[in-house]
């Protein structure tokens, strides 16, 4: 069965456990920069890091956003929006 996605609600992305995949993914990323040679691991560095991941979530938060609004204004003038294929479970 195909299924037309035509609208995505904006607040059912942030209030998600999206945000929270997001930050996790993000302090990961800051994690792996305490394995360079030349950082020296302190509460300062640890204290930018979770602003850094902080800051990454929020800025990645509102790239999604902008992209679900510009999508949802898409499909409402007529663009297609994205076809997805359903099975049924047995």
């Amino acid at each position: 069965m195909k299924v037309e996605i035509k609208k995505i609600g904006v607040l059912n992305v942030i209030f998600s456990v999206f945000p929270v995949a997001i930050f996790i993914i993000m302090l990961i990323s800051g994690i792996m920069g305490m394995f360079s040679p030349d950082v020296p691991f302190n509460l300062s560095f640890l204290m930018n890091m979770i602003m850094s991941a902080i800051t990454n979530t929020i800025l990645f938060l509102v790239f999604t956003i902008f992209f679900l609004w510009t999508y949802n204004i898409l499909c409402g003038i007529g663009v297609r929006g994205v076809c997805v294929e359903l099975e049924d479970k047995e």
